[in-house]
C-alpha cells in the first residue's frame, strides 16, 4: 500500500493561512496564500496519487453516521489589503485569487470612473474596477512592488481590482467587528459593514452585497 499520505506535512494548518497559532510561514509574504505555494500543490498531487486504504469503505460509512459538528461561527476569514491610505478587508468567501501586478489595458472611450480597464488572467479578460471610486480614497498615482491584482466573485460576476498592498489572509473574531463610526465618510460607510482593529491598524470590512449593488449601478 502507498504511504503518500503519511509523508504529507500540512504546514498550511500550522503556520499557513489556516493556522491557529501566532507562528507564520515566511513564504506567505511572497505567495500570499498557501494554495499558491509549491508545498501545498505537491501535497495535493500526493493525495491524488495515493492508494485507497483497506478500511476506506468502513471508515466512510462511519463518518456519515457521525453527527456533524457546527463550524466555529465566532471567527471569519478575511483578506486585508490597502487602497490609498486606508485598509480594507473582504471575506475569503468572495475571494477568487490574488495575482502579481499585471498590465491593466485601457478601454477606448471609457469615461466610467468605476472601471480602470481590463486585465488578462490566464487568458481570460476580466473587468478591472477602481476600488477607490467606491470610497473616499484617492487612487494611487503609481504602482509599487507591493501592489497586487485581487480577483473577487460577487453575485453579478467576477471582478478584478488593484490593491496598493496586501497584508494577507487572517481570521478575525466577529465580536471585534464594530459598527463604523459616524465620522467616517458617507462613501466608506456605504461600502463597509463594520470596522475592526488588526495589529493596531483600523480595517473596514467590505459589505459584498452593497459593493455588488454599487458596481451594478456604476457599470450598467
Amino acid at each position: 500500500m502507498s504511504n503518500h499520505h503519511e509523508n504529507i506535512t500540512d504546514c498550511w494548518n500550522s503556520i499557513g493561512v489556516w493556522r491557529q497559532g501566532d507562528e507564520v510561514c515566511p513564504q506567505l509574504a511572497s505567495v500570499i496564500h498557501c494554495r499558491n505555494c509549491s508545498s501545498y500543490i505537491n501535497a495535493g498531487l500526493n493525495l491524488l496519487d495515493r492508494e485507497l486504504p483497506e478500511q476506506y469503505s468502513q471508515e466512510n460509512a462511519q463518518v456519515y453516521k457521525t453527527e456533524k459538528h457546527h463550524k466555529n461561527d465566532t471567527q471569519t476569514s478575511c483578506l486585508i489589503f490597502r487602497i490609498g491610505q486606508e485598509w480594507y478587508a473582504i471575506k475569503t468567501g468572495a475571494l477568487s485569487e490574488i495575482n502579481e501586478l499585471t498590465e491593466i489595458h485601457s478601454i477606448p472611450h471609457n469615461r466610467n470612473m468605476a472601471v480602470d480597464g481590463l486585465v488578462n488572467i490566464r487568458g481570460e479578460m476580466e473587468i478591472c474596477i477602481s476600488f477607490a471610486a467606491f470610497t473616499n480614497e484617492q487612487k494611487s498615482a503609481v504602482s509599487n512592488n507591493k501592489s497586487r491584482i485581487v480577483i473577487i466573485n460577487l453575485a453579478s460576476g467576477k471582478y478584478a481590482f488593484q490593491a496598493d498592498e496586501v497584508m494577507g489572509i487572517f481570521r478575525i473574531n466577529t465580536q471585534d467587528i464594530k459598527q463604523p463610526p459616524t465620522s467616517i465618510a458617507k462613501a466608506d460607510t456605504a461600502l463597509t459593514s463594520g470596522i475592526f482593529e488588526y495589529n493596531e491598524t483600523h480595517v473596514g470590512l467590505v459589505d459584498e452585497s452593497c459593493m455588488d449593488s454599487m458596481l451594478a449601478e456604476a457599470i450598467a
